[in-house]
């Protein structure tokens, strides 16, 4: 499971996409602008024009000769769709064949509603976006899905603690006919920061993410890398000094243990990361003490991963990131102790700069362009068992449109 961060050279499919955004144009014009010849050019446009992507508006036939066919790019059929569920909240863009955004949703979640509920509610508002903007779902050719679970190639899934892949699948389905392509929110965030975001053009980096978990991946040699099994980058569950606290991975004194959100509010002796904020803003001890805590421990642990890789950037994000700006520059600090002395560094710590939408359209490009550094990919299987999946419950939907995030 591993990633080019770099957008591969354009096929002739590509090109053509591209060359009709522009304008309609003819085959022979095509053939002229792309410098291709016409049988290339036919199996590329029989593969458009059988999926959608591609239309003739028009046939002029005045005279002799063969009709001149004048060909058009459909900009309401939907190419691939891209979802991406946390705990928190879930995203979900539904792009063309030239990737644009034809659809957009950001749903910000109850409490703690299940994975299987926000995939469906996530789902149901993409479909109803594009219904209400006459899209062509029926042209959609790949569906890629970013979900909080573990995804390495022997990781154990407990089937009480999270959603299998052929459960997702059998949700997506139901609007969408494609196979889904399932990977870890986290590597979409990153790919989308590699891709478009903060990370844009670097050939290395760490991507750490501080929110209702801690998680990590590395990028290097513009590549998003998963190591043997698919497990690189769990930094959040390096252990860290003397804490011994219980993580949810069955370790003690993970980095999660302290520096997530909901270690942070326990710590602080606080609610939520609101609360939390505000107690550090008014000066309360104890919860300046558990972010500056957190803070250190994140600094030792990427210290150490920056030791091993020497990376040009880390990317920190997440919901703590957020709400305390400043944590960046605590970090920053923290890890410079643990680099050598004698060494010149330079890796700055830097801001994620894409959202939800981002890592939302991470998924459906990892599914539209299937890459053979990629290795396998978790897909539905159609003998595969699934569990019931209970109905939607109501979740604030706020929609928007654009272009690449």
């Amino acid at each position: 499971m591993h990633y080019p961060t770099r957008s591969p050279l354009p096929t002739l499919e590509d090109r053509i996409v591209a060359h009709l955004a522009k304008a309609p144009a003819t085959r022979s014009q095509l053939c002229e602008a792309l410098d291709t010849s016409r049988t290339n050019l036919g199996r590329a446009l029989t593969t458009l024009l059988d999926e959608g992507s591609v239309t003739p508006v028009r046939t002029n036939a005045p005279g002799r000769g063969r009709p001149t066919q004048l060909l058009t790019l459909n900009s309401s059929a939907a190419h691939c769709v891209g979802l991406n569920v946390t705990r928190t909240s879930c995203a979900g863009v539904m792009l063309s064949r030239s990737g644009a955004v034809l659809a957009a949703v950001h749903i910000v979640s109850p409490a703690s509603p299940s994975l299987q509920l926000s995939l469906e509610q996530t789902c149901e508002a993409l479909a109803a976006s594009a219904a209400r903007q006459g899209i062509d779902t029926s042209t959609v050719r790949a569906v890629g899905v970013g979900a909080p679970i573990p995804m390495g190639r022997n990781a154990r899934l407990s089937s009480d603690a999270y959603p299998s892949v052929e459960e997702l699948a059998a949700l997506t389905r139901r609007w969408w006919s494609p196979a889904p392509v399932v990977d870890n929110t986290v590597r979409m965030a990153a790919l989308a920061e590699a891709m478009w975001g903060a990370g844009a053009d670097m050939s290395s980096f760490i991507y750490l993410r501080l929110s209702g978990g801690v998680g990590g991946c590395v990028v290097s040699d513009f590549r998003l890398v998963g190591g043997a099994g698919g497990l690189a980058g769990e930094l959040g569950h390096m252990t860290v000094g003397a804490n011994d606290s219980p993580c949810a991975c069955g370790k003690r004194g993970c980095l999660e243990t302290l520096a997530s959100v909901s270690a942070l509010c326990e710590s602080a002796g606080v609610g939520d990361i609101a609360e939390l904020r505000g107690a550090v803003l008014s000066g309360n001890a104890r919860a300046r003490e558990a972010l500056d805590r957190a803070a250190e421990a994140v600094g030792y642990v990427l210290g150490s991963a920056a030791l091993l890789i020497n990376p040009r950037a880390i990317i920190v994000a997440g919901e703590v990131v957020d709400a305390f700006p400043s944590l960046r520059a605590d970090i920053t600090a923290s890890m410079y102790k643990e680099l050598l002395p004698v060494m010149e560094w330079d890796i700055d710590v830097v801001g994620a700069s894409l959202g939800p939408l981002g890592a939302a359209q991470a998924s459906a490009y990892i599914a539209a362009h299937p890459s053979e550094d990629e290795g396998p990919l978790p897909r539905y299987t159609e003998d595969a068992p699934t569990r019931e999946v209970g109905s939607a419950s109501s979740m604030r939907t706020c929609t928007d449109h654009g272009g690449r995030p």
